[in-house]
C-alpha cells in the first residue's frame, strides 16, 4: 500500500468522523430543544397554578373585578397586582413564542387567559393603567386581541349558579 493510498483512507476516515460528529451534534441540539420546551411548559404551568391558587386564597378578586360598586383602594391594589402577575406570565409566554421556544398552538392556548384577566371593564381600566410597564410588542398584541371583544359574562354566570 502506497503513501498516497494511506492518505486517501485517512481522508475518508476523517470525513466519516466529521459526519458522525455532525449527526451526534444534531441529536444533541434536538434533545436540547425538547428539554427547553419542556422546561418552558413547566414554568407556564407553575405560573398558571399560582394564579389559580391566588383566587382560592383571595376569592374576593372576582367580586372586585366585577362588582358595580367602586372597590376600595386596598381592593384595587390587591386586584391590580394579581393582574400584573397574570399578565407578566402571559408576557413571558409571548416572548417564548416569539423566540421560537413555544409553538403557536401552545401560545394560543395560554393567551386565552388574557380574555379572562381583562374580561371586565374594570380589568381593562386597570390594564390601561399598567400596560406601559410591559413589553411594547406584547402590549400592542393584547390591545389588538381585546379591541372589539365585549366583556365576559363569567362572573355574573358564576353568581347565578345555584
Amino acid at each position: 500500500m502506497s503513501l498516497e493510498q494511506i492518505a486517501y483512507i485517512a481522508q475518508i476516515a476523517g470525513v466519516v468522523v466529521v459526519a458522525a460528529t455532525l449527526i451526534f451534534l444534531t441529536i444533541q441540539v434536538r434533545q436540547g430543544t425538547v428539554l427547553l420546551r419542556s422546561e418552558s411548559r413547566q414554568t407556564q404551568l407553575a405560573n398558571d397554578q399560582t394564579g389559580v391558587y391566588k383566587f382560592v386564597e383571595f376569592p374576593e378578586l372576582g367580586r372586585i373585578l366585577s362588582q358595580v360598586e367602586t372597590p376600595s383602594f386596598e381592593e384595587k391594589t390587591k386586584v391590580i397586582f394579581w393582574m400584573i402577575g397574570q399578565m407578566r406570565a402571559r408576557e413571558y409566554e409571548w416572548l417564548q413564542y416569539k423566540s421560537g421556544a413555544m409553538d403557536k398552538e401552545s401560545w394560543e392556548t395560554y393567551r386565552g387567559v388574557i380574555y379572562f384577566v381583562l374580561g371586565t371593564e374594570r380589568g381593562r381600566a386597570l390594564w390601561a393603567l399598567t400596560s406601559g410597564y410591559f413589553n411594547a410588542g406584547f402590549t400592542a398584541m393584547v390591545e389588538e386581541m381585546i379591541r372589539d371583544v365585549p366583556p365576559i359574562e363569567y362572573w355574573d354566570d358564576l353568581q347565578a349558579i345555584k
